[in-house]
């Protein structure tokens, strides 16, 4: 079915005819004369039984917001696009309400008028309707209750500020001649104080309908106009569909006088900008009878506003995340610890288990790194990584993403490593963002589809990540790695996110190209260097046990272990214990500590970082100003080695450091050198 186009309603200077060909009578409105049936914007329906399903196949192929309901062949509701979303939209919606009839998606109080029903009456019921409901469609019906077709709130709008328009306009050729010398005086006065061309914001003088008849240079530059710019003969167009609705009643509001002058913000199209955001002050210039709008560009300000707040935000997150990898390192290192010491008591089935619980350990914290990495992307590692690796650790992070969108996620990558030297948290940060800005530019599409490619050409390494979304038009192909441009309006984007990409790809000597058409998708290509040093292998050599015999030379060694969770304090001595021989004491924090330190001579002092009393970095700096000797022994144990003032100080002590979850390898590799040999440490 073809629905119906409504006739453009901006006001004109011609004469119009009443559907029988008479010319209208001078006490009835141009505006008041049109059919309600050239307002419709479409006649598609759907029948009272249809099942949810079915309707929101309709919504999608038809790309409307409401349906008519029909009931044996009458109008008996309207279908909301937004109220079947919320019944769909959910994890179990579609299960549960799919089968349901239509009238389940209806709205609550939906406007159905005749087509011999006034225009007035019309206008006067379906404007006055608050909230969601002002923004529903009019069924239009027949004198047996048949569907005509829907008419949309906006029409309705654009209808009520002609039909305002036109009174305005009557009642001033009505007393034109009475007050037409002082008008024009007041006209001259209201111009002057109000397009003033020396002012830093953009200023237009608007009708009611945005129609502009003047505005000064600054208004120009910000419209990206040019040096000649061409007649501006409305702002309505200027504002995203959704927000025009509002700037309309905005203005409509100024002339009845029913609001007092205000400032709002809307969202522009700018050329070659993209969309841009726009504070508007407006106030009624009772001279001219015009508004006085006033426009000053916000998109940046917002944008830094938004930077800041991300900050802060990440300064939390960093703390949280920080804390809760010191928490799980905590609790995953005994597990990992005592599953190894089963592996060397036990029989090999229940090896065999112990190694799968020490696999699934590791696991954890390679997921926990890869948390430190993305809440701290200015602590950079620059390593040598395989970039088949690195994409898809981020493609895994984004999994959720990925199913929330519905997209189909294709990767093509190559059998053997493609090596880069490169910070492998930053890598991923460029990939997760090129990745959401694919599936963000999917959204909508039938079969959206995002392709991420691997491969290796020319001496250099290349990340492909393909869409078929909306693709770019080619005026903003050249800004999209600039700061703070974006089309995705302010709600949506900062702006940063490409920039970032750019700037990070840039700095280990990479490039990053677009590819794209409009309604074609697009191809992001990251090119980086290819490393020809490869990281070398780590040769294990045979098979060795887990707990090698004790070495004489740490037999009856003392050792101090400062850990306040006592799991972990007693895995540690237990490894000291059964490795080496030695005896070992446990305290739970810094100052009981110190109290050991000052009667008994250790081998070796194993510390914990953060305790609540005396924490390990204070304990380390009294012990090298009272026993220097001793602190030359000192090893740190910590859940959370990647705090950049900690990392500094460390690196500046030459203390060693055992990060948790740690094997009972690592532990003996790092404390041997200390008890080994124990004459120097009597020294």
């Amino acid at each position: 079915m073809q629905a119906k186009s409504p006739e453009s309603l901006a006001p004109h200077c011609g004469t119009m005819s009443l559907a029988d060909g008479s010319r209208p009578s001078p006490a009835i409105l141009e505006a008041e004369a049109i059919s309600l049936s050239a307002l419709v914007h479409h006649s598609f329906s759907v029948d009272y039984t249809a099942s949810l399903e079915n309707v929101q196949r309709i919504f999608a192929e038809r790309g409307v917001d409401f349906l008519p309901i029909e009931r044996e062949g009458r109008v008996s509701g309207l279908c909301s696009r937004l109220r079947l979303g919320n019944l769909l939209g959910t994890r179990f919606g579609f299960a549960l309400h799919g089968r349901s009839p239509a009238h389940v998606a209806q709205v609550d109080h939906p406007l159905v008028f005749a087509e011999s029903t006034p225009v007035r009456e019309v206008l006067d019921r379906s404007l006055a309707r608050r909230g969601d409901e002002f923004h529903e469609d009019v069924a239009l019906v027949g004198r047996d209750q048949t569907l005509i077709g829907l008419i949309p709130i906006d029409a309705l709008a654009r209808l009520q500020t002609r039909l305002v328009a036109e009174q305005v306009g009557k009642l001033h050729r009505q007393h034109l001649e009475l007050f037409q010398t002082g008008h024009a005086l007041r006209q001259s006065q209201g111009l002057y104080l109000g397009l003033f061309e020396g002012h830093t914001l953009g200023v237009a003088l608007l009708g009611v309908d945005g129609g502009v008849t003047g505005h000064n240079r600054r208004l120009a530059e910000l419209l990206n106009l040019g040096p000649d710019p061409i007649a501006l003969e409305s702002l309505t167009g200027w504002v995203i569909d959704t927000e025009r609705s509002a700037f309309l009643m905005m203005l409509a509001a100024q002339a009845r006088h029913a609001a007092p002058s205000g400032t709002k913000e809307f969202t522009l199209t700018i050329p070659g900008r993209g969309q841009r955001l726009f504070r508007c002050s407006t106030g009624w210039i009772r001279e001219t009878s015009q508004i006085c709008a006033c426009f000053d560009d916000i998109t940046e300000q917002r944008a830094l506003e938004r930077q800041l707040g991300r900050q802060e935000k990440q300064t939390l997150l960093d703390t949280l995340v920080g804390g809760i990898a010191h928490e799980l390192n905590n609790k995953l290192t005994p597990v990992q610890g005592f599953s190894q010491l089963i592996e060397h008591h036990t029989d090999d089935q229940t090896r065999l288990y112990a190694e799968l619980i020490t696999k699934s350990v590791k696991e954890a914290a390679h997921i926990i790194q890869q948390l430190l990495q993305l809440s701290r992307p200015g602590l950079t590692h620059t390593q040598t990584v395989d970039l088949r690796v690195v994409s898809d650790e981020a493609l895994t992070m984004l999994r959720f993403q990925i199913r929330a969108t519905r997209c189909e996620v294709r990767t093509i990558l190559p059998p053997s490593a493609v090596w880069i030297r490169t910070d492998p948290a930053q890598l991923k940060q460029v990939v997760l963002n090129l990745v959401l800005n694919a599936l963000q530019a999917c959204e909508g599409r039938d079969r959206p589809e995002v392709t991420i490619e691997v491969k290796e050409q020319n001496l250099r390494a290349q990340l492909i990540v393909a869409d078929n979304g909306v693709g770019i038009p080619p005026e903003n192909l050249g800004r999209i790695f600039d700061p703070f441009f974006t089309t995705k309006g302010p709600e949506r984007g900062t702006g940063l996110g490409l920039s970032v990409c750019y700037s990070l790809v840039r700095q280990y000597g990479g490039e990053i190209n677009v590819d794209s058409q409009p309604d074609q998708g697009a191809r992001f290509l990251v090119s980086l260097p290819i490393e020809n040093t490869l990281p070398l292998a780590l040769d294990l050599g045979p098979h060795s046990p887990l707990l090698p015999a004790v070495r004489a030379s740490a037999i009856g060694a003392r050792v101090l272990v400062v850990e306040d969770e006592v799991v972990i304090a007693r895995l540690i001595h237990e490894i000291f214990h059964m490795h080496f021989g030695c005896e070992v004491d446990l305290v739970s924090n810094g100052l009981a500590a110190f109290e050991k330190l000052a009667n008994t001579r250790y081998a070796l002092v194993l510390s914990d970082v953060r305790m609540a009393e005396m924490n390990g970095t204070e304990l380390y700096l009294w012990l090298r100003e009272a026993q220097p000797a001793m602190a030359r022994r000192f090893v740190f144990v910590t859940g959370h080695a990647q705090e950049r003032h900690f990392n500094a100080e460390i690196e500046q002590w030459g203390v060693p450091v055992i990060e948790k979850p740690f094997t009972i390898a690592q532990l003996t590799d790092v404390c041997s050198p200390f008890l080994e040999n124990l004459a120097s440490a009597s020294a």
